[in-house]
């Protein structure tokens, strides 16, 4: 088996542990970065380059061109002082002075910018245009002074040819020379600016020759950092394609191609692990089958016996299921009867406590009776007392209307009549007296009476009452066996159901014990298929 350990750290191992993304792009960023330094010396050779333009038009095509306009202004010259001179009109002439003053200015501003290019040069055309300045000045002064004067005459025509001619050399020789100088100048600085840009060429091509090669070579080496570890993991691949399982990657770097390396190790050496737990699992799966095809003819001959006693438990669970069927029905008869006690009693319970409360209020009536009538006896002693005052008033009036003479007869017989009255008034009194005595006498035999009645009555209350309670025990006691006994009942018919599925299940037992006997033998089969397999891999 190859080891699994990663290698000895190698030059550059930091490039090799980059992420792929940052490999590709490093080798990207190379090339742009060469690309961006070619086109950054570019840009300054570029700038060279127009610098040198810049200092040819300035040191050469300026100067070239100043001189163009003063030989162009020489002849120009020439030209306007022969018309000026041989003006016919006053107008001609002045016409052409304004054309000889605008050539001057523009002599004078050629001479200005032919200056202005030089700058403070002090060399041989420097020297050449003072020579220029001197004579043109002294040509312009003959002019001015000497011809002009004798414009229209023949003395004007042969000032000019006398006076001015010989001066043209004076000034257009120095002309010539400077402008044969300058043109050898200006050949110069294009030959300088041409030689600038060949070696910018060179070194720009040189420059980007030198950054290509950089770059592809930085590439082929990150496409061979990628390409060389997918190559090894792709022959491990093929290696385990073929069955070998032992071959192992070497890894050497810390980047994706490299985790997967890693990964792929991890899972082969978990896959070979796994190979030989399964070629011992088909060891230990074959010597299983073996002790469960024993199991289960053990299994089947078992079912059988527990088939046969099932049955003659399920007989007698048969009985016993009728036997308690039975008695939970007369335990229901009489649970019927006790609850009719039970109504009886309660209602016999009702009435005596009716009896009570019709005692008690009887009892309070005959009292409040008793009571009246002593407030009735109160009142007749009051009236008695009343006739007895009534009876001594009428016999006060008698005697006085017997002192009054003939005068009180006639309430002598009022007061006679008076007492009369009041002597009946207290007989009646008396009598009602007596008659209430009675009653009061009366009413202390029936409130005695109707005190034991309600006594009586209370007795049988709390006798009704413990009936009833008791007639409620045992009616909850009923109750209770009739639901043990439906129960036992229900549990009876349970097991003779129980026995029977008991007994089925015996049956499925026993053909669930033959199919195991047969998954046994397949199982072997699969256990000597499955070490075949596991024969076919090495690990």
């Amino acid at each position: 088996m190859v080891d699994t350990t990663h290698r000895s750290p190698r030059p550059l191992q930091w490039i090799r542990d980059l992420r792929l993304r940052t490999k590709i792009l490093l080798s990207l960023g190379l090339v742009v970065l060469v690309a961006a330094g070619v086109g950054a010396f570019s840009i300054n050779r570029l700038g060279a380059v127009g610098h040198d333009a810049d200092v040819l038009y300035d040191n050469a095509a300026v100067p070239l061109a100043a001189l163009g306009d003063l030989r162009d202004m020489e002849g120009d010259n020439r030209v306007l002082v022969w018309r000026y001179v041989d003006a016919a009109t006053p107008a001609d002439r002045k016409d052409a002075a304004q054309e000889i003053a605008d050539t001057d200015g523009e002599a004078d501003a050629a001479v200005a910018a032919y200056l202005a290019a030089h700058g403070s040069s002090t060399d041989r055309r420097a020297r050449l245009m003072s020579d220029f300045q001197d004579a043109w000045s002294q040509w312009k002064d003959v002019r001015d002074n000497t011809v002009f004067p004798l414009a229209g005459t023949d003395a004007g025509r042969r000032a000019v040819i006398d006076a001015l001619d010989p001066l043209d050399d004076s000034f257009a020789e120095p002309l010539d020379e400077l402008y044969t100088q300058e043109t050898a100048a200006a050949k110069a600085l294009a030959d300088d600016a041409d030689a600038m840009q060949n070696r910018s060429r060179t070194l720009i091509l040189v420059i980007l020759a030198v950054g290509l090669a950089l770059a592809v070579s930085l590439s082929l080496y990150v496409a061979g950092l990628i390409v060389g570890p997918l190559r090894r993991v792709s022959a491990v691949l093929d290696a385990v394609a073929q069955g070998r399982l032992d071959e192992r990657i070497e890894v050497d770097s810390a980047d994706e191609a490299g985790h997967m390396a890693e990964s792929l190790n991890n899972a082969l050496v978990k896959l070979s692990e796994a190979m030989g737990a399964m070629d011992q699992n088909a060891h230990s799966l074959a010597s299983a089958s073996e002790e469960l095809s024993s199991v289960s003819g053990q299994m089947s001959a078992s079912a059988a016996q527990s088939s046969s006693q099932a049955g003659v438990v399920s007989a007698a669970a048969d009985t016993v299921s009728r036997n308690v069927q039975t008695v939970s029905t007369g335990t229901e008869e009489m649970s019927a009867s006790i609850r009719e006690i039970a109504q009886n009693a309660a209602d016999a319970a009702g009435v005596a406590a009716q009896a009570v409360r019709v005692a008690e209020t009887t009892n309070e009536a005959v009292a409040k009776l008793g009571v009246s009538s002593a407030e009735v006896g109160s009142v007749i002693k009051v009236i008695n007392s009343i006739a007895e005052q009534t009876n001594l008033l009428a016999l006060n009036a008698t005697i006085e209307a017997a002192r009054a003479g003939e005068a009180g007869k006639g309430f002598a017989v009022v007061a006679n009549e008076v007492k009369e009255l009041a002597q009946e008034t207290g007989k009646a009194t008396e009598d009602i007296a007596r008659r209430i005595d009675a009653i009061q006498s009366d009413t202390e035999a029936a409130v005695s009476a109707i005190a034991e009645i309600s006594q009586i009555i209370g007795q049988i209350n709390d006798t009704q009452a413990t009936i009833a309670s008791a007639v409620e025990e045992q009616t909850a006691t009923t109750n209770e066996m009739r639901r043990n006994v439906g129960d036992a009942a229900t549990g009876s018919h349970d097991i003779a159901e129980n026995v029977t599925g008991v007994a089925q299940a015996a049956s499925e037992t026993q053909a669930a014990a033959d199919s195991t006997n047969a998954a046994a033998g397949e199982l072997a089969e699969m256990a000597a298929e499955m070490r075949t397999l596991v024969g076919q891999f090495s690990y």
